[in-house]
């Protein structure tokens, strides 16, 4: 059952990368190309620990694919970025991505799962330039955690498991080089 959830999430995700990919082409005349970024680091848009790939084919607009570790699998998001305009070395963008965002652990003596969860996550970031073809990005997430998420946390707690809330929002971080 999770492998037929996962590919049936895989085929969203890529249904919802080509439709931004599609949506931004006519972005694309009149404007010069820009190239984009690869990076490493920690959080949703990293897949957990992995890796960030950013194509931006205008100034302002990012498509992103992340992959990565998530304590559970392989952990994966597709995303747009809108960047607000900027010369200075700090700059700020809005994200909006699918994929996983969040993975619940549960470590008992009579249990143990750990299983990941998908759905949207949308928030802001920023990047500080460190040279001229690098730069630290930081983002603070909103996920929407999927109704099965909930319905997990509610049947554990209904057997008496102590549950931690887990934060509104998520936190992510990352080294990028541009190409």
């Amino acid at each position: 059952m999770k492998t037929t959830l996962l590919r049936s999430t895989l085929l969203k995700s890529i249904t919802i990368f080509a439709l931004i990919a599609m949506l931004s082409i006519p972005l694309l005349f009149g404007q010069s190309s820009h190239h984009g970024d690869i990076g490493a680091g920690a959080g949703l848009s990293y897949g957990g620990f992995g890796t960030r790939f950013t194509y931006r084919p205008v100034e302002q607009l990012g498509l992103f694919g992340s992959l990565g570790y998530n304590l559970d699998a392989l952990g994966y998001n597709l995303g747009v970025q809108y960047h607000v305009p900027s010369q200075k070395r700090l700059s700020a963008y809005l994200t909006g991505m699918y994929g996983y965002n969040t993975v619940l652990i549960v470590d008992a003596v009579v249990m143990e799962s750990k299983t990941t969860y998908f759905g949207f996550s949308t928030g802001a970031g920023i990047e500080f330039k460190l040279k001229e073809k690098s730069f630290l990005s930081a983002e603070l997430l909103v996920p929407f955690r999927p109704q099965a998420y909930k319905d997990a946390v509610d049947d554990l707690e209904s057997i008496s498991f102590e549950m931690k809330d887990p934060l509104p929002v998520a936190f992510c971080i990352g080294y990028h080089l541009k190409f």
